[in-house]
């Protein structure tokens, strides 16, 4: 899908002093970081097989692993996210949306753009969808402050 040869991104400076200092941001090593979230994975997965979309997915938004060098984490996180997403009912995505914080909306909308820019290994249909309805409710607002935030996920 790429339609670069050369991952020009890996000569921004800027880019990479951000990362290299995002990575201070975090005061836990990467296995501290990799244990939390395979300990959130289990009751974010339980939550889900009660049928709590809201506290599931609450659950999964909850401190994610920002840094450099944390690649594992990130991505067993977006899955987690993806997972409740996905177990959620196409009507219920408004009333999970609305129940969100402002932060938590935006902090969901880095990891459906996460997904969108992956769509080997996310359903892009139900990212759309529930794209659509974080907009809905924090309106292009949040596009902005999650397009321009250097915390990435």
């Amino acid at each position: 899908m790429a339609h670069r040869k050369l991952d020009i991104d890996g000569f921004d400076t800027e880019q990479q002093r951000m990362a290299e200092q995002m990575q201070y941001l975090s005061t836990k090593s990467d296995a501290e970081v990799a244990s939390m979230v395979d300990q959130k994975a289990a009751s974010v997965r339980a939550a889900i097989t009660r049928g709590s979309s809201v506290e599931a997915l609450e659950k999964a938004l909850a401190d994610p692993p920002y840094g450099h060098g944390l690649d594992a984490a990130q991505s067993a996180n977006a899955q987690l996210v993806s997972e409740v997403l996905m177990a959620t009912r196409a009507q219920d995505i408004n009333n999970v949306v609305s129940s969100l914080t402002e932060d938590s909306r935006d902090v969901l909308l880095k990891y459906i753009y996460h997904g969108l820019a992956r769509p080997a290994g996310f359903n892009c249909g139900v990212l759309l969808s529930w794209h659509e309805r974080v907009v809905e409710a924090g309106g292009l607002g949040s596009i902005v402050r999650v397009m321009s935030d250097r915390k990435t996920i």
